[in-house]
């Protein structure tokens, strides 16, 4: 579960004094400091988040800056500015730019030199005044000054008493005039971040719709081979059906020649039959005169019916008349059809425009 923007992601807890490393990323100071004595290898370290590699500054984990926007935007009470800390403030005094509690936002609204000032309640200020009032960062060194100027030759932020002592020397600015500066160089900073983000949104869309485009061509080329399979199917099967008529047709008329020679047979073996019963009752039973008179007759219907050469069926069965084919599979292979390589030229197309496309995008960059 990601964490929060006021949750450090190594205790998942709320933040405590929270430091800003130079990937922009914050943590705790116990949390970081812990981290860095596991993960340290000579003088860096991987953020925890993005992995990038982090210089440890000379202090430790206590040069890196505080992150005071996390700490003051996660508890929106602020201090009274005139009469201390043990006071929150409930109002602000745009003119005097001091953030007040009730008793003295009474006080200020009656003395004659402020009773004209404007004052507006703190839940009620517009973003970018609560912006100035998370600004008011006071000097370690001098805690009750603000500071207001940054060191141009220490490249630090100083109150005005360490102007006076420490950098009387050294050429100062104005820190809302640095800040200006910053915010002009941020907001460049954050229109190539913008243009950056559309075209990443862009391909990210075109990634999306790409996507679509490759379930639709896998589903599309699924259905030609189920397509292409059912007209095998089909065509095997009419194949299959003629084939089978051919065969009941020409067994057909083995069993009708048959049936003819059968039916002749049938025929013969009645008369012959009949002949002999003729023969046997004339013999056992005939008289003299009888067998006298008939008996030649008899032996020539017999001897003509014996005389004749043993009938043989004019239906032979030699061989079978289906030969299946062998090698079915190698030969319906390529009636189904076959798959064209996803060829490595073609993979290096795209690499190669995927690189033409960052280098384009980097020269755009760095003509901004």
């Amino acid at each position: 579960m990601a964490a929060s923007r006021h949750e450090c992601t190594i205790c998942m807890d709320s933040f405590k004094n929270p430091k800003l490393i130079s990937c922009h990323h914050s943590f705790c100071y116990k949390c970081l400091e812990d981290y860095v004595q596991v993960n340290l290898h000579n003088g860096r370290f991987e953020c925890p988040i993005c992995r990038t590699s982090v210089e440890l500054p000379a202090k430790g984990v206590s040069g890196f800056q505080n992150n005071f926007y996390i700490d003051t935007e996660k508890d929106e009470n602020f201090p009274c500015e005139i009469c201390g800390p043990k006071n929150v403030a409930c109002s602000r005094c745009l003119d005097c730019e001091e953030n007040l509690c009730q008793s003295c936002c009474y006080v200020h609204e009656k003395s004659k030199g402020t009773r004209h000032h404007k004052i507006s309640d703190l839940l009620s200020l517009a973003p970018e005044l609560k912006g100035k009032v998370r600004q008011r960062v006071f000097c370690d060194q001098h805690p009750e000054e603000e500071i207001k100027l940054v060191c141009q030759d220490c490249n630090v932020t100083i109150c005005l008493m360490c102007k006076a002592v420490k950098h009387d020397t050294h050429p100062t600015k104005a820190l809302s005039d640095v800040a200006a500066e910053v915010k002009m160089t941020l907001d460049a900073k954050l229109n190539q971040c913008s243009d950056k983000l559309r075209f990443i949104k862009a391909s990210v869309e075109r990634g999306e719709e790409l996507d679509r485009s490759i379930n639709d061509a896998e589903q599309e080329e699924l259905k030609a081979v189920d397509d292409q399979c059912s007209q095998l199917h089909e065509a095997i099967d009419q194949e299959a059906a003629k084939l089978k008529d051919n065969i009941k047709n020409v067994y057909r008329f083995l069993k009708e020649q048959n049936a003819v020679f059968r039916s002749c047979m049938e025929e013969e073996f009645k008369s012959c039959s009949n002949t002999k019963d003729i023969a046997q009752n004339l013999r056992d039973q005939g008289t003299d005169i009888e067998i006298i008179k008939r008996g030649p007759a008899i032996e020539q219907t017999i001897s003509a019916a014996t005389a004749k050469t043993d009938p043989t069926p004019t239906v032979r069965l030699t061989s079978k008349l289906f030969l299946p084919a062998t090698t079915i599979a190698d030969k319906l292979i390529p009636l189904i059809g076959v798959l064209r390589d996803y060829e490595a030229d073609e993979i290096t197309r795209q690499e190669r425009e995927e690189r033409e496309r960052k280098e384009r995008e980097e020269s755009e960059e760095r003509d901004r």
